[in-house]
């Protein structure tokens, strides 16, 4: 029970990462709050039947009305924030010269604004109370860059920054921060991204012959990371970048 009665928010929780995570939490102890823009009340029912305490709260991570509403209610309601992990996230296949600029602020307003407005809101929240721990999630594609797909590694350069620089700032308020970077995962995003490809059976293959373990990593493996980070087991860690990316940087 590593996070035994520790209270902590998950963005993105419906599916994927988030979903693992926010399950993975909850069998550590945990007291979640579930966070998503999309309804994810039928994934709140199935870790509540398990025995555990969660509450779903509907945000979009882009807004600071609904960041605000989000800390709002998960204070009311626990009294605390002790873990925040911010892993929502949208994916846009495309160069940036096919970019519009709609596109490219709906995917940075939730890539990386979204990590800036939780993380604000919460390092107020957690310093009031002595501290915490923040993780975000970028990938393999903040590290190295990738064809056709322009927007997302820069979201994702950036969340890798806006962790250092957090870290660097909030350690005098005992809130470590860290960021994992995952490689190519088998969830929805994913799905979307090589379906978006003129060829998805072949971009499949592709991605997959990419890594050195040549498959697709499992959202609950990545669940298992950001574990280690929020917990105590890490607690000589902040402003690190934690691959797990099947080896694909590693070449």
């Amino acid at each position: 029970m590593r996070l035994k009665d520790k209270v902590a928010i998950v963005t993105g929780a419906k599916s994927g990462i988030g979903l693992a995570t926010a399950r993975r939490f909850s069998k550590e102890g945990a007291k979640i709050v579930m966070a998503d823009v999309e309804d994810a009340q039928q994934e709140l029912e199935s870790i509540v039947k398990s025995g555990c305490e969660a509450v779903f709260v509907r945000t979009d991570v882009s807004s600071e009305g609904d960041v605000h509403e989000l800390i709002r209610q998960s204070v009311g309601r626990y009294g605390r924030i002790d873990v925040l992990v911010n892993n929502a996230g949208i994916e846009l296949a495309r160069t940036a010269t096919d970019t519009t600029e709609e596109e490219w602020d709906r995917l940075m307003g939730v890539n990386l604004k979204g990590v800036f407005l939780c993380s604000k809101a919460v390092v107020v929240e957690m310093r009031r109370r002595g501290g915490g721990v923040i993780v975000n999630v970028a990938s393999e594609l903040g590290l190295v860059g990738g064809a056709e797909i322009a927007a997302y590694c820069a979201s994702k350069g950036g969340v890798i920054q806006l962790t250092r620089a957090m870290a660097i700032d909030h350690a005098g308020d005992h809130i470590r921060i860290n960021c994992v970077c995952p490689g190519p995962i088998n969830t929805p995003l994913l799905d979307r991204i090589i379906e978006s490809s003129t060829a998805p059976e072949r971009e499949r293959q592709i991605t997959i012959a990419k890594t050195l373990l040549n498959r697709l990593g499992e959202p609950e493996e990545i669940a298992n990371v950001i574990l280690f980070l929020a917990s105590e087991e890490s607690s000589y860690m902040t402003g690190s970048v934690v691959v797990a990316d099947g080896g694909l940087t590693a070449q």
